[in-house]
């Protein structure tokens, strides 16, 4: 009799157990997407410019960048839209400009070294560019890298801000000015280089 009083008492735990797990399952493992963030979305807006192309042809209208590596061009409002690849620009000049990355108040410029199209920083016989295609849509945005084409000829591409800094204060030197131990963004040094070149 204890016996079956004690299978009884097991069947019944057992049986609780059961009913117990049934209502409280344990949690599922749940699979999330992983989304990469690429940031706002900018707005691309068109500028009034001109655009020469590398077989000559001169362009007058509005171009807006669509985000990737490509213009959009009107003639006017009425006119169809046309695209021009990166790789036929020659030199772009669009109205307006950010004065945050830029000394250039008035427009931006994107002109072609070798097989690239960059974006003018500091015009003059100094050049400093970045490879970012907007106009005054992300202000105060500036490339990951810098290039330097130099009054001498020579292109430099600086990965590094503290390279970037080496050399500024070596071409400051070499112009006759005084290099002081002031660590400068890469903002700053564009536009020091645009006063130097104005000098």
């Amino acid at each position: 009799m204890k016996s079956g009083i004690l299978i009884g008492t097991l069947l019944l735990l057992v049986s609780v157990q059961v009913k117990a797990q049934h209502k409280n399952p344990h949690p599922q493992t749940i699979y999330i997407p992983q989304t990469v963030y690429q940031g706002p979305v900018i707005d691309y807006k068109y500028h009034d410019g001109v655009m020469r192309l590398r077989d000559g042809t001169e362009l007058k209208g509005r171009f807006k960048y669509n985000g990737r590596k490509t213009f959009i061009y009107r003639a006017g409002a009425q006119t169809a839209r046309q695209k021009f690849g990166f790789s036929s620009i020659r030199r772009l000049a669009l109205a307006g400009s950010d004065t945050l990355v830029t000394a250039r108040t008035d427009s931006t410029v994107f002109v072609r070294m070798g097989t690239r199209l960059y974006r003018e920083l500091a015009s003059g016989p100094t050049m400093v560019m970045d490879q970012t295609y907007t106009v005054d849509e992300d202000r105060g945005k500036i490339g990951s890298k810098i290039y330097v084409l130099d009054d001498a000829g020579k292109f430099h591409r600086f990965n590094s801000l503290e390279k970037l800094n080496r050399w500024f204060y070596t071409y400051r030197e070499q112009v006759g000015q005084k290099a002081t131990d002031v660590f400068l963004n890469k903002t700053e040094i564009a536009k020091a280089i645009a006063q130097l070149n104005r000098q």
